[in-house]
């Protein structure tokens, strides 16, 4: 007799790696045809899988699918910084690292501030859930930003200053998010949200050494493990072992970080940085053939790491928690818009009056509206215990992303084409 194999069965062990393999070429293939970026469709596919049982349909057993939220920080995240920040050129990182790095840290600080001001005082949340949501929302999802500014044509330096703010300022809503979750905690919170703002005590000086340590830690042992693999990759001329000793230094770099109790996506992009603008530029250190062959394997790397980031974000969404919750989302999207331009606007208008890093009107706009959420904001809520606390974290942050994901996307693509006439949207998969 044959064996009938059930489909939980089928989408466990073996089976996973050819189905996602073969959702990831559906997804390009049908995102070919109607000119949207591949990702959105995994998204799309994700939902539509994640819906199913609604229908009486059981195509899969999402508890199945082991898509942990620290599989997405610590293994899925980190790639796709490294990657982004080798192909930050030296000179375009030089014109904007300022920039960056201010709206990395200041300016995830002020929308965490703001969005958990207006959640508190105009959405009527407790004060600990708003706060908590506005942390793990405020920072920018690396990979969705990453994703767009390889599909679209803006200023060079623009694109580097996304991208590398999104790879930064991951690590920043990581440790905010984590200090308010300690907070509520210690205090009881988690438990009970009922607790007015006034109750919510918070040591600034501590938080802050705590921050700066955590944060410029994290750079600090990126730029180390990298500068010393440098030396390393001088006595190698041998493609597969100056790659593998890169992938050595991404995950040892994270792996150290998050031991020490310092960021490893910090860590993470201060290593990706130095090796693609200090190794990989010079020739008395990696070949042209050892270049062009890493270059190549971490593209491959980024592309599934970005599939898996895009598809567990649609496989997250419980479309079900938010049509119940669509009011409150509203709302909440609105404050997110607002906490951005909040963190954008003052800070870039700033920079440019009183440092040598020029953004120009049309660059801030674009800033602004490319601030997009994603899988980064749906693995922090994922991480917390179970309870009315993650409930309803995790019913906002659902419906925020997704909210991003469709209206974001859409109004930055008719800007940029806009704002930047010579630009066009490409269709590389």
């Amino acid at each position: 007799m044959v064996e009938t194999l059930s489909v939980s069965h089928l989408l466990s062990n073996e089976y996973i790696i050819p189905i996602f393999l073969g959702t990831i070429f559906v997804a390009s293939l049908f995102a070919s045809k109607i000119k949207i970026p591949y990702t959105m469709v995994l998204v799309a596919i994700g939902i539509v899988i994640s819906v199913t049982h609604l229908f009486g349909i059981s195509i899969l057993n999402i508890g199945d699918l082991k898509i942990g939220p620290k599989l997405i920080l610590y293994f899925i995240v980190p790639p796709l910084i490294y990657e982004a920040m080798m192909k930050v050129d030296r000179e375009q990182f030089k014109l904007i690292r300022i920039t960056a790095l201010v709206l990395a840290t200041v300016g995830v600080v002020l929308a965490t501030i703001v969005g958990g001001l207006l959640l508190t005082y105009v959405a009527g949340l407790p004060a600990i859930t708003a706060f908590a949501f506005a942390a793990l929302i405020a920072p920018t999802d690396a990979a969705i930003v990453i994703e767009i500014f390889r599909r679209v044509k803006v200023p060079r330096p623009l694109a580097a200053l996304m991208e590398s703010e999104a790879s930064f300022n991951d690590a920043t809503g990581v440790i905010i998010f984590s200090s308010i979750f300690a907070i509520a905690v210690a205090q009881g919170f988690v438990v009970d949200t009922s607790t007015p703002v006034e109750a919510i005590n918070i040591n600034i000086l501590d938080e802050a050494g705590h921050f700066a340590i955590v944060f410029f830690g994290g750079i600090a042992i990126g730029l180390g493990l990298a500068a010393g693999a440098g030396f390393l990759h001088k006595l190698m001329d041998e493609p597969f072992s100056e790659t593998a000793l890169s992938v050595a230094v991404l995950f040892g770099s994270v792996v150290i970080a998050n031991t020490l109790e310092v960021s490893g996506l910090v860590a993470a992009a201060a290593a990706g940085l130095y090796f693609g603008t200090v190794t990989m530029r010079k020739q008395e250190i990696i070949s042209d053939r050892v270049r062009s062959y890493t270059s190549n394997f971490w593209e491959m790397i980024a592309f599934f790491a970005n599939s898996i980031a895009f598809l567990y974000l649609g496989l997250s969404m419980d479309v079900v928690r938010i049509g119940q919750n669509l009011p409150l989302i509203g709302l909440a999207f609105a404050v997110v818009l607002a906490a951005r331009a909040a963190s954008t606007y003052p800070v870039l208008a700033a920079i440019h009056r009183f440092t040598k890093e020029k953004v120009p009107k049309e660059w801030r706009h674009v800033i602004m509206i490319g601030g997009m959420r994603g899988a980064l904001s749906v693995a922090l809520v994922a991480t917390l215990p179970e309870g009315e606390f993650k409930e309803t974290l995790k019913a906002i942050t659902f419906g925020v992303v997704l909210s991003s994901l469709i209206i974001q996307y859409s109004t930055l693509s008719r800007y940029i084409k806009k704002a930047f006439p010579e630009s066009t949207v490409t269709n590389n998969n």
